[in-house]
């Protein structure tokens, strides 16, 4: 059993048994939980948290680990950035517990226990890990019954152990999750992909018969699909709603946007005007809300970083980032006489303008905004070029062959590639191992 803040107050806690509970508290409202819900939501929050950073973990039933270290500077500081996810976390009715330390393990610990200091030195972690009570272990019941046992109260005295008398008593498990944790030993996570797809269901207590409950539904489930776009920068043009019935099939009503958007706000402004004329075939006990296909969202105009608004307007905004982000992270690009695509550019001041280039150097087609700064091998999955959704080359390859002179040469066809979403990637088949590459992002 698990309990909320009014029943911890009352004197309940979690894994008291429900008699026992009812025996403090006679009148009490007791719901059972529901694992799939409990998933579907979590996985929710993670695509939520990719606004935050790239790199999210699903860590085991109700946790969610965010590796922090490269986007700090961006949102002003771990501060700024643990106020922005609590707040957003509020703004969604949820009640979580956010630890900050070097290690996964010991973030997750301290959140389980509620200590909201971050530990930002990895020289801090044998005293901040110290403290912690031995439930926090993910090992077997019998290993913690043991460590009780010898008179062990938490972890600071486990850690004074000698790790080889642990692991003839208790097996490897124990003194490698202590070694994690203290950062000693790595511990890879396998990183949070989002679907390329939106798909949430809701099952009621109570069937849905009339179209103001109908709408009511489809307020929350909305808010789930802003919820999921917002993360990634994506918005939908169009949305089904599948309404399950209990004697007759499945029925469908679809949602068009006219354009592209995320906004719950807005979806509901056009569900209200196509409901006007729409009556439930049969009370619907439960609501899937569909989005197939995903578009990247232009966040900003296009005119923002132009001279459309002044030039003095311009050099302002230029002196605000840099100020805020230091002069390194804002600077230009200008082009240089060069086809491999990694040596064709150079960094430069703001504004500063290419050279001309003669004919023979200028590309012979398209080139993305964005190179990575190093090409990144793609997967192939159900017989397709794989990068978080299905990828597809379209027209003809523009052939790269070139470098040979200095020792660095290349030999590449380069495709540009659209995935489901409508994103579009800069590929290439490496014409020697013929291995595919992602090289760019198209905006």
């Amino acid at each position: 059993m698990l309990v909320d803040e009014l029943a911890a107050s009352l004197g309940l806690k979690a894994g008291m048994k429900l008699s026992a509970a009812l025996a403090l508290v006679n009148e009490l409202d007791v719901q059972p939980r529901q694992p799939a819900a409990e998933a579907q939501r979590l996985t929710l929050l993670a695509s939520w948290a990719l606004q935050f950073t790239p790199t999210v973990v699903i860590d085991g039933e109700h946790g969610l680990l965010l590796e922090i270290g490269g986007c700090l500077r961006y949102f002003g500081g771990l501060t700024t950035l643990q106020h922005k996810v609590a707040d957003g976390l509020v703004a969604q009715g949820i009640v979580a517990h956010i630890a900050c330390a070097p290690t996964p393990l010991a973030a997750s610990w301290r959140a389980a226990c509620g200590l909201k200091k971050p530990v930002a030195d990895i020289a801090q972690l044998a005293f901040a890990l110290a403290g912690l009570p031995l439930d926090v272990l993910p090992v077997p019941t019998a290993t913690l019954d043991g460590l009780e046992q010898l008179g062990l109260k938490n972890l600071g005295q486990v850690y004074g152990l000698p790790r080889k008398g642990l692991a003839k008593r208790f097996g490897p498990q124990l003194p490698q999750v202590l070694d994690q944790a203290a950062g000693i030993l790595a511990d890879p996570r396998e990183s949070f992909v989002a679907p390329d797809r939106f798909e949430h269901s809701i099952d009621l207590d109570y069937p849905v018969e009339t179209v103001p409950v109908f709408i009511h539904v489809a307020q929350w489930l909305f808010d789930e699909l802003e919820l999921f776009l917002s993360g990634r920068g994506l918005g939908v043009q169009q949305v089904t709603f599948r309404l399950r019935h209990e004697d007759i099939p499945p029925t469908e009503l679809q949602v068009r946007f006219g354009r592209p958007g995320r906004r719950a706000k807005e979806f509901m402004l056009v569900l209200q005007e196509k409901v006007e004329r729409y009556e439930l075939a049969a009370a619907a006990p439960g609501i899937t809300l569909i989005a197939e296909q995903l578009h990247a969202l232009h966040g900003m105009p296009l005119g923002l970083f132009g001279h459309e608004a002044g030039d003095a307007n311009f050099q302002l905004l230029l002196a605000r980032l840099r100020a805020r982000l230091g002069d390194d992270a804002v600077q230009g690009v200008r082009t240089v006489p060069e086809h491999r695509p990694e040596r064709a550019w150079v960094a430069c001041e703001p504004g500063e303008a290419s050279k001309p280039s003669p004919p023979s150097a200028r590309p012979q087609g398209p080139r993305p905004g964005w190179l990575l700064p190093q090409p990144h091998a793609l997967a192939w999955r159900n017989e397709q070029l794989w990068h978080g959704e299905a990828l597809q080359c379209e027209g003809r390859p523009e052939r790269i062959e070139t470098g040979w002179w200095d020792g660095e040469s290349v030999a590449r066809d380069y495709y540009i590639a659209r995935g489901v979403s409508g994103r579009h990637y800069w590929v290439f088949q490496d014409r020697s191992t013929q291995a595919w590459w992602l090289h760019g992002l198209f905006a």
